[in-house]
């Protein structure tokens, strides 16, 4: 290699820098050796990497080509080159780099382990094992191809082995952060948080900058229902790494579960988001390619994560199904592949599949683009695998907000939201929302569960007492709701709570005390952990009325409860979040339950228990009557959703603004069969 006038001592100072993380010094001495030895490679390399680690990915490219124009024959500098380019996401490019990489030096650990990695990052997760064990034959003491291999097996769903490979990474270096994180991570996927939080705080004490770690922090205190402590951490990781909005948009979901926040301020939140995001990814590209012809088939593209075994997935599977393919034709794009029964059943709803996860924004944005989609919904808004750098960037002509989040995305680049009369009453909600409303017959269509046990008979026959229950998500369950619940318990002193989908049994215990703490006896309480689907609609058979969480109130837990004959009684809200239980109880007559004001859900708690008579006949009647309206239900929503999404894109075509558009009246739909 030519590294004429670099001396040995040179490289070790800069290395020290280097490893020190004395960035701006470790550049300043490469510079120095581009200037005083310009056809030296290993100036260039040093260069190439300075700018790598200050994530100057561009330059590092194109310094690390330089040195392989002076010097094609050092693996170090091919391995180089591979980093970067998997960084930026040209996977294919840096594989050959490695490749070139291991021809040079074939028995290098680290280089086949650095393949292995981007293997993982293109989504072949079995390409990257298969990499990660071939650098393990030739260093078995080495700590990243384990680290490697954990993750390629996290990704295949071998979790137990997953586990197992992290840990021989950790017992080879035990202060390695990656390696705590991916274990964090694995473990929080199996809902086992304390373990995972232990994980993630040993990496924040070897490295109290790492941005990642407070994310994970964030995610586990938020399960355990801990929201402050979340927002803590969240606010840290963005304060750490301002160029990553998931930790902001992660804070933003927070957000959305305090009843002590007001809507709007909750709202000009999602905005300063939107406006931060949106002037960071700068204004879009020349205005969309797309042919303005109002009435041809519609390519829509559906983004999300959740397209598997997911609450999303089971509102979106009958709409789906329903769809007119001469009318409209989707294009999924699989942020977060799966191959689960339900996942099957969607890929057969979809004109075209793409599997995304691998993409950054900007590729994917181009991707949606050239696939010339006309109408873009997202289906993840502030929740987890959320694509919103991506309609940032505004790729296709109209973008719209449906199934996955209840609330606005707070960008000025997503043009519609699609809601109901009941969840966002006409012009109640508007003001919370960056989006234009449009309506439809019902905003939720629960697909029906495969398996529904039979139904129970209401457990206070046979047990001589009432059973308030829940099955929330435990970070809706607040101080403000278990003071309502407290004092439902109270007025109704034989009955006893069962809470249910409870993280696990320190968290139970913990609700027990702040229960108690409202003065509701130990002995009156009762909590189940985590389940199956089936155990948990089963579940449903030792409960005669659930009960609501609020702000953000049950969408899933209430219309499965509904098929369980088990109704909800909720407290309707001032936000999208806040009345998802009243759109689920009116789309089966049962407004009665929806309750306007905090002293109304507690006297109708009270009052349903001393009258359990309703709740039975609705538990004799209620799946009857889901199953008579999951005949018709689905096809009146996909019948106006083809109509909504067709005026939006007329509306576009004639190059008019995006407004909101209310439920069409029934002769809409024949002047459209006319067309």
């Amino acid at each position: 290699m030519n590294t004429t006038g670099v001396s040995a001592a040179a490289v070790a100072r800069w290395s020290h820098c280097f490893q020190s993380g004395q960035l701006a010094e470790s550049e300043a001495l490469a510079q120095a050796l581009t200037v005083a030895y310009p056809t030296a490679a290993k100036a260039w390399q040093l260069l190439g990497m300075s700018r790598y680690a200050q994530n100057d990915l561009h330059a590092a490219r194109d310094h690390l080509r330089r040195a392989l124009s002076l010097e094609r024959r050092d693996p170090s500098v091919w391995d180089n080159l591979g980093l970067v380019l998997q960084c930026l996401g040209d996977h294919d490019g840096a594989r050959a780099a490695f490749r070139t990489a291991l021809s040079l030096s074939p028995k290098a650990a680290g280089i086949w382990s650095n393949a292995a990695g981007n293997e993982l990052d293109a989504g072949d997760a079995a390409a990257a094992e298969r990499l990660a064990r071939k650098a393990q034959t030739f260093a078995p003491g080495l700590a990243a191809p384990w680290l490697q291999l954990g993750n390629a097996l996290a990704r295949l769903r071998r979790l137990q082995e997953a586990e197992e490979a992290l840990r021989q990474a950790l017992e080879r270096q035990p202060k390695y952060i990656e390696a705590l994180l991916s274990l964090s991570a694995l473990q929080t996927a199996q809902s086992r948080y304390r373990e995972a939080r232990a994980a993630a705080t040993a990496a924040l004490q070897f490295d109290p900058g790492c941005a990642r770690a407070h994310i994970n922090l964030g995610g586990i205190a938020n399960a355990l229902g801990d929201l402050a402590s979340a927002r803590l951490h969240y606010r840290r990781a963005r304060e750490l790494n301002p160029a990553d909005f998931s930790s902001w948009s992660s804070e933003l979901y927070c957000l959305s579960h305090d009843a002590d926040l007001d809507p709007t301020a909750v709202y000009r939140a999602h905005c300063e988001f939107g406006a931060g995001l949106e002037a960071r990814v700068g204004p879009p590209p020349a205005d969309h390619t797309n042919t303005r012809e109002p009435e041809r088939v519609l390519r829509v593209g559906v983004l999300s994560g959740d397209l598997r075994d997911h609450p999303v997935a089971r509102f979106l599977e009958p709409v789906w199904a329903a769809l007119d393919r001469k009318r409209v034709e989707l294009v999924a794009y699989d942020n977060a592949p799966a191959d689960d029964a339900v996942a099957r059943r969607m890929r057969l709803l979809a004109r075209e599949w793409i599997e995304v996860a691998a993409l950054d924004d900007r590729e994917l944005a181009a991707r949606i683009r050239a696939d010339r989609i006309d109408v873009l919904i997202d289906h993840a808004g502030h929740t987890a695998r959320n694509r919103l750098g991506v309609f940032a960037r505004k790729p296709a002509p109209v973008q719209v907000m449906w199934v996955g989040y209840p609330g606005t995305s707070g960008l000025r680049a997503m043009d519609y939201r699609l809601v109901d009369p009941v969840i966002a009453p006409p012009g109640r909600l508007d003001a919370q929302f960056t989006e234009q409303l449009a309506y439809l017959p019902v905003m939720l269509v629960l697909n029906r569960p495969e398996t529904l046990p039979p139904l129970a008979p209401p457990p206070r026959q046979g047990k001589g007492y009432f059973t308030f229950g829940s099955f929330n998500r435990f970070n809706k369950l607040g101080d403000p709701v278990l003071a309502l619940w407290a004092k439902i318990l109270r007025r109704v002193p034989e009955a006893r709570l069962l809470v249910g989908a409870v993280p696990d049994a320190e968290s139970a215990a913990q609700l027990r005390e702040r229960l108690v703490a409202k003065g509701v006896a130990a002995e009156r309480l009762d909590f189940l952990l985590y389940r199956p689907l089936d155990q948990y609609l089963a579940a449903h058979g030792e409960i005669d009325l659930l009960l609501d969480a609020f702000p953000w109130s049950g969408g899933t837990p209430t219309h499965l409860g509904l098929w369980m004959g088990v109704p909800t009684l909720t407290l309707a809200g001032s936000t999208l979040a806040g009345r998802l239980g009243a759109t689920a109880l009116a789309a089966v007559g049962l407004q009665s339950l929806v309750a306007e004001s905090a002293a109304d859900y507690v006297d109708a708690a009270v009052r349903l228990a001393a009258d359990p008579g309703p709740l039975a006949a609705a538990r004799r009647e209620l799946r009857t009557q889901l199953e008579i309206n999951y005949q018709s239900l689905p096809q009146q929503v996909a019948q106006v959703l083809e109509y909504q999404l067709r005026r939006m894109w007329r509306r576009w075509c004639a190059g008019l603004p995006p407004q909101v558009l209310p439920l069409p009246v029934p002769e809409a739909f024949s002047n459209e069969s006319t067309r």
